[in-house]
């Protein structure tokens, strides 16, 4: 199998280089593969990936780079669009986290022997494809003061500073929602739209949110106080909150969220603005490579089988 990996040299404060450096020394050969060198590289990394005629992409790296991976190969129609795979190796890794990808490499690298495929939803909002969860109002403006701070700090720990900081400057803001035929408008803490379930380094905003079933979840978090959130928030971390009596989960294919306030929006952590945001599930959009544990019952396609061992080593290129 001919595999592409795009390689984040930033990612995870280094742990992205680390993981290569280990894969390769694992496989005992270079491997075709690219270094990112900025914003959006990594998407136009894919693009070329895809058609220079590679069946897989890994992306080295965290969430973002997986998000910039992922919307480079939606560039592509479906039946020339690669599998998608990811080495995690970044800071909050909620993509891994969500669809149960292997964390050390050794592990990691069994994958490429025995691939396995399974089908991936993506959510779509205002042209831009997202892995996890996506969401407006606190979460949002929490990753937006999250991604000012240092990078050298560890990526929960500068998910909980800021939003720590967050929760004595935000207040409830009111929304118009649309889910499908289902309309609401209220003050919302904040609302979340959900293919996978986690965000910020292990909240799961969106409990039951499966990337497989075509379908959103969609979590309102009305008009909390400061000392209910203070409450509910740790209940976020198993997805409890969602028996709050504030809290509504709908379910649904198209979302719409307007809203008034200068307010941002973040989807698989990389914050952006837009009003209104129109929100699309995109059923089964990619395969993705996962552990055989994970996989469904039926093995992957024949040209992604491993047949030998040696067909898993490509000639790297210069930049990678």
């Amino acid at each position: 199998m001919e595999t592409f990996f795009i390689v984040n040299p930033s990612a995870g404060s280094g742990r992205a280089m680390r993981a290569w450096r280990r894969l390769q020394e694992l496989v005992g050969a270079p491997l075709a593969g690219r270094f990112t060198k900025g914003l959006g590289h990594a998407s136009e990394l894919a693009v070329e990936a895809a058609q220079e005629g590679y069946p897989l992409v890994v992306a080295v790296g965290g969430d973002g780079t997986a998000n910039e991976t992922v919307n480079g190969l939606m560039q592509l129609p479906p039946h020339r669009r690669p599998a998608f795979g990811q080495l995690p190796a970044g800071t909050g890794n909620d993509f891994a986290r969500n669809v149960g990808l292997p964390r050390r490499v050794d592990q990691w690298a069994r994958m490429l022997r025995e691939p396995r495929l399974r089908s991936l939803d993506l959510g779509e909002v205002n042209g831009r494809f997202f892995l996890n969860a996506t969401g407006v109002g606190f979460d949002a403006e929490v990753a937006y003061l999250a991604n000012k701070m240092p990078t050298l700090i560890a990526g929960t720990f500068t998910y909980m500073v800021s939003l720590a900081v967050k929760l004595f400057t935000y207040r409830s803001q009111p929304m118009r929602i649309q889910v499908d035929d289902t309309r609401l408008e209220e003050r919302c803490f904040l609302t979340a739209v959900g293919n996978l379930p986690h965000i910020g380094g292990g909240i799961r905003i969106c409990p039951g949110a499966r990337a497989d079933d075509g379908l959103f979840e969609v979590v309102v978090v009305g008009d909390v106080s400061h000392l209910e959130v203070l409450r509910v928030l740790p209940r976020a971390f198993s997805g409890n909150h969602v028996t709050h009596p504030k809290v509504r989960v709908l379910a649904g294919r198209r979302v719409i969220i307007d809203f008034d306030a200068p307010l941002h929006l973040q989807a698989d952590g990389e914050v952006f603005s837009g009003l209104p945001a129109h929100f699309e599930v995109h059923p089964a959009a990619l395969q993705l490579l996962v552990p055989a544990s994970a996989a469904a019952s039926e093995p992957a396609p024949a040209a992604l089988q491993d047949e030998a061992a040696p067909s898993l080593i490509q000639p790297a290129s210069p930049d990678g």
